[in-house]
């Protein structure tokens, strides 16, 4: 019984951090993107 709590706890920990990982890099392409986009403007 504690050996599955303990790998439900894991999953539980590697998917939030998976989560996290994606939800960070994805904000960071949208910052990259916003940033080239006012580069460009200031630009023009």
């Amino acid at each position: 019984m504690k050996n599955g709590q303990g790998g439900v706890k894991l999953s539980f920990v590697v998917i939030s951090v998976v989560a996290l990982g994606v939800s960070a890099w994805f904000n960071q392409a949208q910052a990259v993107e916003l940033h080239v986009g006012k580069t460009v403007q200031v630009q023009n």
